[in-house]
């Protein structure tokens, strides 16, 4: 593979960061979520909220130490604990064939249910999308990123849409539907 210098600029950036929230946040784990934790669902998205925005103030703080803007790789290389960077690159490139694998294999899960095509199918679809982001990242990080950007936005595209019709179509009534009114 050759080297380029090739970089993320914001709207790459802010893409990656907002469809691995979204992708992860909203599409793969919101119905475990609910399903295990129930009505303290909520409480799980703010503790998780937390933690990225803890991680969040490290990473800014350590660009201002260094100078540098970039990730842990990027820090280790500036306290020279290259050996240390590199394995960590290697877990972290690792980590996002994991992450990606699960948002694909919920993604054909979701396909799978509304088709009715099988058990079998999930892990197909699931096997196709990971091939296909594979070669996408192979081809570099321009093509990578103007693909993240597309899907990001159309993600967003469709979730507003779905945020509007919800609001066109609110019945207020349907928030207390099938519970049993309790008297504090």
């Amino acid at each position: 593979m050759k080297k380029t210098d090739e970089k993320f600029h914001f709207n790459a950036t802010w893409s990656m960061a907002v469809g691995g929230m979204v992708g992860g946040g909203i599409f793969s784990v919101l119905g475990v979520v609910v399903h295990k934790a129930g009505q303290w669902a909520w409480l799980s998205f703010v503790i998780a909220g937390l933690i990225a925005l803890i991680s969040a103030h490290s990473y800014s703080q350590l660009s201002l130490k260094y100078r540098k803007s970039g990730g842990a790789f990027t820090f280790l290389n500036e306290v020279d604990h290259e050996r240390l960077a590199g394995g960590l690159s290697w877990v972290l490139i690792l980590g996002y064939v994991l992450t990606l694998s699960v948002y694909a294999f919920t993604f054909g899960h979701y396909v799978g249910y509304v088709l009715d095509w099988g058990p079998w199918f999930p892990r197909v679809l699931a096997l196709g999308v990971i091939a296909l982001f594979a070669a996408i990242n192979l081809r570099g990080v321009g093509d990578s990123s103007q693909v993240e950007i597309v899907t990001v936005w159309g993600k967003l595209i469709v979730l507003l849409g779905l945020a509007v019709l919800g609001l066109v179509l609110w019945k207020p009534s349907q928030l207390t539907a099938g519970i049993d009114p309790r008297s504090w």
